[in-house]
């Protein structure tokens, strides 16, 4: 329960409210409501016996019953692909100021309605009777009509049906180049990748590369680059496994073995040539990188210029630099084999995602669930969802009309 407040939360600190699109949805929404009641209101004047009154507060009431349908179909079927978890995660709470728009205006249409449930009131919204027969006729009439309008509160049930698209979520590749260089402690590491894995669903994918000891690597990028086959590069221990479930058993495994050296370019560029010899024929929803390393590789202080991996044009195809997310744990400090990080700063230069963390679980678990937050669903979005919509709903459904003498 206190992640599901703790959540509402996140929503807010991280609303981009300075965005047109965060107040638009709302207000998009809003004027949405009005066009649908406006052309609702020419269908439901067909009904001789109730009068404008009565028909223009239905005519809000179903039409926001509507909307909110639509706005549950849209937040259950972004959710389902995932579209919350990157730039769109600042709009979450958008959506549900939006939803609760749409469950606000019937709650203040029936309080209105029910105004006019009373012996002199009765004739604003049917025939005023003239006789003790027609009252007797008149009043089951608009009470009915009253408590039939609350049938519609079904459709933003329906809405959930979207949920459905979670059945086919596809599968996701996670690719992790984790630096077991000397220069690294990898006790930390391992407990968060394994703490991060088990959060994983068997619809992923990984592919965990460490060093494997060599002692001499390539002496450059260009020279790294050139390489077509994975086979013909010695840097770079690439495991492939078919769950996050197999790579949790052999994390310990294979992490807990220390390079003695960093070829990092290498390494990730041998993952890349495996991915390519392995994977070419597989479609994969999403594809994700995660370099976690200090950046300390022999070939730094060539990185300073020339070319890199984006320049590519099948790796940066499917790895984007939107995709591609560094984990550095070089503190800012000068390198060994280089006097400025030249490795990260090229990543960074290229738009990838870089993430400063200090060599702790916590930070590690942080860095993970930044880069890989797009391949997990957080439920407490859903629930958040059903929450209002049941709060809502049952506040209307609790208005009555008033009791006519």
């Amino acid at each position: 329960m206190e992640q599901f407040f703790n959540d509402f939360g996140k929503y807010c600190t991280e609303a981009s409210y300075d965005s047109f699109w965060f107040w638009g949805i709302p207000m998009v929404t809003v004027l949405g409501i009005w066009l649908l009641t406006t052309i609702g209101l020419k269908i439901f004047r067909l009904r001789k016996k109730l009068k404008t009154a009565f028909l223009v507060n239905k005519a809000w009431i179903i039409c926001s019953s509507i909307a909110a349908g639509t706005i549950v179909a849209i937040i259950c079927y972004r959710w389902s692909q995932n579209l919350f978890a990157a730039a769109s995660k600042d709009y979450r709470l958008s959506w549900l100021i939006a939803l609760i728009v749409t469950l606000t205006i019937p709650i203040l249409a029936f309080c209105n309605l029910r105004r006019y449930y009373y012996r002199d009131g009765i004739k604003e919204v049917t025939d005023q009777p003239t006789t003790k027969l027609q009252f007797e006729a008149v009043v089951p009439l608009i009470r009915n009509a009253y408590e039939n309008i609350k049938w519609f509160y079904l459709i933003p049930l329906f809405g959930f049906l979207f949920l459905l698209f979670q059945i086919n979520k596809g599968t996701n590749l996670i690719s992790v180049v984790y630096d077991n260089s000397t220069s690294m402690i990898g006790n930390n590491a391992i407990d968060a990748l394994s703490e991060t894995f088990s959060s994983l669903e068997d619809n992923n994918e990984i592919i965990l590369t460490t060093f494997n000891g060599l002692s001499e690597g390539k002496t450059n990028i260009k020279e790294i680059m050139s390489v077509k086959q994975s086979s013909k590069l010695k840097a770079g221990n690439v495991a492939l496994y078919g769950s996050p479930k197999n790579a949790m058993n052999s994390l310990a495994t294979q992490l807990s073995e220390e390079s003695p050296n960093s070829p990092i370019a290498e390494s990730i560029w041998k993952t890349w040539l495996v991915i390519n010899e392995n994977k070419a024929n597989q479609t994969y929803k999403n594809k994700l990188m995660v370099i976690v390393t200090d950046g300390d590789d022999p070939i730094c202080s060539t990185l300073q210029s020339g070319g890199f991996f984006f320049d590519d044009t099948k790796f940066i195809e499917y790895f984007t630099p939107e995709n591609m997310f560094v984990i550095d744990y070089s503190g800012g400090n000068k390198l060994q084999f280089c006097d400025n990080n030249y490795f990260i700063q090229r990543f960074e230069n290229a738009g990838c995602n870089i993430f400063a963390a200090e060599n702790s679980k916590e930070s590690y678990l942080d860095a993970l669930d930044e880069a890989l937050q797009a391949f997990k669903n957080n439920l407490n979005l859903i629930f958040w969802t059903i929450f209002i919509v049941a709060l809502f709903s049952i506040i209307a459904l609790l208005i009555p009309p008033k009791k006519i003498n």
